[in-house]
């Protein structure tokens, strides 16, 4: 079937009739690792990667949107210095058509990346663009639990805000921000189907959480220690 969003289907046909023999000699496995900001992606991303490196010795990349919008903003004729400004442009321009635009080709760099590479790719969109090319792992948090997260971490702009205000800024944006992907790719974020796991990351200590990742992944990659029907 693969990618999961019908924008990318003529794009992926290309990419694998183009590419046929770079993909299928393509060892890395791909997997792809999505949720609103905030859930814990960069977490369970180098559990992954950890979980790679200990059982398969392989050392796979883990890769953001933000890898390729450097790429984006300088084909859309931006400075690297500018790409800060080249960001915010493009989450607050009444150019909705050049919005969408980059939209889709993060995730067409997303998956011609995991195609010829493999990897660990994180974003909201990520599971839908590999689809079933590769696992694909949703996180879900609350946004009471992300709030006292988030306004206790000091990288985060929202450092010290009021955890109230906060909550109803999340629910807000998530609120906004799923209905215009949802708009533009076609697919919606409640439709379980599209993950091999989906997790409420606040209902797990990292320990469990690790174990939980660590199920799915022996049971997709090495079946001998896990047992598929305990993983999805």
């Amino acid at each position: 079937m693969g990618t999961y969003l019908p924008c990318l289907r003529e794009f992926e046909k290309n990419l694998l009739k183009e590419f046929s023999t770079t993909i299928e000699k393509r060892t890395n496995p791909i997997i792809a690792i999505g949720g609103f900001s905030g859930t814990g992606k960069d977490t369970v991303a180098r559990f992954v990667q950890e979980y790679f490196e200990l059982k398969s010795q392989i050392s796979l990349k883990i890769i953001g949107a933000g890898d390729f919008v450097r790429k984006i903003a300088i084909e859309s004729g931006w400075e690297e210095k500018n790409l800060d400004e080249f960001m915010k442009h493009v989450q607050t321009t009444k150019d909705r058509e050049f919005a969408v635009k980059v939209d889709i080709e993060i995730e067409k760099n997303a998956l011609k990346t995991a195609l010829l590479e493999g990897g660990i790719f994180i974003g909201r969109m990520a599971p839908f663009a590999i689809g079933s090319n590769g696992i694909t792992i949703w996180l879900e948090v609350a946004a009471r639990v992300i709030a006292h997260r988030i306004s206790r971490d000091p990288n985060r702009s929202e450092f010290g805000m009021n955890e109230e205000e906060l909550i109803n800024r999340i629910q807000s944006r998530d609120k906004t921000d799923g209905e215009r992907l949802e708009q533009i790719y076609g697919v919606s974020f409640r439709d379980k189907k599209y993950f091999d796991l989906t997790l409420r990351n606040e209902g797990y200590s990292l320990d469990a959480l690790e174990t939980e990742i660590e199920k799915l992944l022996d049971a997709k990659f090495h079946p001998e220690h896990g047992d598929k029907d305990d993983a999805t």
